[in-house]
């Protein structure tokens, strides 16, 4: 039987950090028993998100049930298994800016992706870079810093070049990215707008 793969955000109300991801993937998987698979548990200040594997809907309700009564509230709920829906440039710009904005790094990345296969040269090392930068900040809600700090110095290396693009500000976002890396320290990121062309 085929079960289908959602990505679950649930509120981080005790204040969660990526250092306790290990301890509550262990958590909600013996909370959920033997069916309960999840899978790329991360935590962000709002949130803790991780992949749930589901048989239909009526057992994904049954699991969110559990999970609010033992863990916390839901915040999300969306269905992993679909394909994108085709988007112009500038609106997976603007939204994969709002996502990695909403320390939803992941889903950022994968949307993203979208600006990134077609692009060349310039705009998409620039585009890969945000990318990088999204993902060592995945690996930070993981607890791999080092992991972490390796990609966003790819990220840097990337995002050489141009000042502005489509309206984001990658002079500060280079800035913040080498002001981590000084710190050896990941922290959360945002991308800054500076016109409305990419809002």
């Amino acid at each position: 039987m085929d079960l289908a793969r959602y990505l679950i955000r649930l509120a981080n109300e005790k204040m969660f950090t990526g250092k306790d991801a290990q301890s509550l993937a262990s958590k909600i998987r013996e909370l959920l028993g033997s069916r309960g698979a999840i899978g790329n548990l991360r935590v962000s200040k709002r949130a803790i998100e991780f992949d749930l594997f589901a048989e239909d809907t009526g057992e994904l309700e049954e699991r969110l049930k559990l999970l609010e009564k033992q863990i916390s509230k839901r915040v999300t709920v969306k269905l992993l298994d679909k394909i994108l829906r085709p988007m112009e440039k500038k609106e997976v710009l603007r939204e994969g800016v709002n996502l990695f904005n909403e320390e939803r790094y992941w889903e950022s990345h994968e949307l993203l992706e979208q600006a990134w296969q077609p692009a060349r040269g310039v705009e998409r090392d620039t585009v890969h870079g945000m990318i990088l930068a999204a993902a060592a900040l995945v690996h930070h809600q993981k607890d791999r810093d080092r992991v972490s700090l390796g990609m966003l110095e790819r990220a840097l290396a990337k995002l050489d070049g141009q000042e502005v693009y489509e309206g984001i500000d990658l002079g500060k976002l280079r800035a913040d990215i080498r002001d981590i890396i000084e710190k050896g320290t990941p922290a959360e990121l945002t991308i800054r707008r500076i016109s409305q062309s990419a809002s």
